[in-house]
């Protein structure tokens, strides 16, 4: 693999996706309703006769927002990723970089690095938003807040890899529906998976349930291994593999399979 040519292909990949105004449009529409969060931030309210002042709700808003960011981030790389190979394929300019002395795994390589790199950005941003609107109105700071965020970026690069894989295969709205219901099924299993545990709920080990629980990518899971290092809490959980390796593991499969995919088409 030729790290020039990767940084030329993943650079390239970012300016192309940025000369689209409607990223920057989404982005300020994103800002703009973080924003609205604001009012959340400076009030102080009674819960179950408890006194709840201003930092504490800011703190729980802000755990909520970025979770939702994060979410939004994974989504933008299926939007933005779903139609990459084809377009790239029927406009020509996959045929005309790799006429060059680029091959193809720098290219594959780029390409998912660089709508990684830009979807983060947009998660990131959005995170530093609500961050700062955490500091201005209440002066609270929470230390772990980025390395959670930095965490996150794995389901953003699940995410990208996912839907171009499956793009190579599926028509491209079939690619993006493919993979955000393989995040669906993550959020609702790994969901019930720490429900039973909180209520001591004891599955049978034989279940299907149980091997799906295992095997299923856990980035519902790694969301909320990334809510426990803001809050500052143990992370518990069944699972065999900790979910930042599970969702390692399934994005070094999931590139391996689309590099193979993607070697085998003829480019006109």
């Amino acid at each position: 693999m030729d790290f020039r040519n990767f940084l030329t292909v993943t650079r390239f990949t970012i300016q192309d996706e940025l000369h689209n105004r409607s990223f920057y449009v989404f982005t300020a529409v994103a800002i703009l309703f973080v924003l609205l969060l604001r009012g959340c931030f400076g009030s102080n309210m009674n819960v179950n006769g408890q006194a709840l002042n201003s930092t504490t709700i800011g703190y729980y808003t802000s755990i909520v927002a970025f979770n939702i960011i994060a979410a939004a981030g994974a989504l933008i790389g299926v939007l933005l990723a779903m139609r990459l190979i084809r377009r790239d394929r029927d406009d020509g300019m996959a045929a005309t970089v790799l006429a060059k002395p680029v091959k193809r795994i720098d290219y594959m390589a780029g390409k998912v690095a660089g709508v990684w790199i830009l979807s983060y950005i947009f998660t990131l941003i959005l995170h530093i938003t609500v961050y700062i609107i955490m500091l201005v109105h209440t002066g609270g700071r929470i230390p772990f807040f980025f390395p959670a965020s930095l965490i996150t970026s794995m389901n953003v690069l699940f995410a990208v890899i996912m839907v171009m894989f499956f793009a190579t295969m599926l028509p491209d709205v079939m690619a993006a529906l493919v993979t955000i219901g393989i995040a669906a099924i993550s959020l609702g299993t790994d969901s019930i998976a720490a429900l039973s545990k909180n209520i001591s709920i004891e599955s049978s080990s034989n279940s299907i349930w149980h091997y799906i629980s295992i095997a299923w990518p856990k980035l519902a899971a790694l969301q909320f291994y990334s809510t426990t290092l803001i809050k500052e809490t143990a992370f518990q959980s069944s699972n065999v593999i900790h979910p930042v390796f599970n969702v390692l593991i399934y994005c070094i499969i999931g590139g391996a399979l689309l590099f193979w995919k993607f070697s085998r088409e003829e480019l006109q």
